[in-house]
């Protein structure tokens, strides 16, 4: 089976009909995803809309989704983010409120784990070194954790006592998941990458093959940054669209 890993579309609907039409090209039906569906972007609501309404196998808590039933969490957001959350807030329904407050923390399913950030902080660490591999390793259940929120594709493949990390900036890199070791894979974000890519990055877990594939697409940033520009966004959030900041 084919699926759909992803994470931190963040409100862009332009980079998430790109990654689902290439997900549906694919030949992709089923989804795994890591968190942040709002935040920085201009259209958190068909975002809600569209991620709701997959075939999805496991859809966790972002940091970004958690302030409505963790507040306190903004606190930890710079004022660009701030900005644009608020905007964010004002485009949301009753309805995808309750979807984002009802998403679990952490989900699992059959030889996986999901958490947005680390097994041991699932909303606010960055997974971002073999330390936390070995110290989260008996924290998740099966051969791979996948994760989101550093918006960086990247893979950790180990054991307990040995690992490495790798930044896959090679566009359709492919990981072939050897059944003695275990995973960290992190999609990279859609709507923002930060690797200085602008493309969407999003990966494909193929399950009878035992890869996992990174995968860049291309979209046209210009009708986002023009809702952004409208509605009167930070420029930086504008601007990091076409750098992949």
């Amino acid at each position: 089976m084919k699926i759909g890993v992803f994470s931190d579309v963040h409100s862009n609907l332009e980079a998430l009909n790109a990654c689902l039409a290439r997900y549906e090209q694919e030949g992709v039906d089923h989804f795994i995803y890591c968190g942040d569906i709002i935040g920085y972007g201009p259209d958190p609501e068909e975002c809600v809309k569209k991620i709701s309404s997959l075939n999805l196998l496991a859809c966790v808590l972002g940091n970004h989704d958690a302030v409505f039933v963790q507040p306190e969490l903004e606190m930890l957001f710079n004022y660009d983010a701030k900005i644009a959350l608020d905007e964010n807030k004002k485009h949301l329904s009753e309805k995808s409120i309750r979807y984002l407050t009802a998403l679990p923390t952490v989900a699992r399913g059959e030889g996986f784990t999901v958490v947005h950030g680390t097994p041991n902080e699932p909303i606010k660490e960055y997974f971002s070194s073999c330390a936390q591999f070995r110290a989260s390793y008996d924290k998740w259940q099966g051969k791979i954790c996948f994760v989101g929120h550093s918006h960086l594709p990247f893979y950790i493949r180990g054991t307990q006592n040995s690992c490495v990390i790798y930044l896959c900036k090679r566009e359709d890199a492919t990981v072939h998941l050897s059944d003695k070791m275990r995973y960290v894979l992190n999609p990279g974000s859609v709507g923002k990458p930060r690797d200085l890519n602008p493309h969407a990055s999003f990966s494909i877990w193929d399950t009878e093959k035992n890869t996992f594939r990174f995968i860049r697409q291309p979209y046209d940033f210009a009708p986002t940054q023009k809702k952004m520009q409208e509605r009167k966004f930070p420029a930086f959030l504008i601007n990091s669209l076409a750098h992949g900041l």
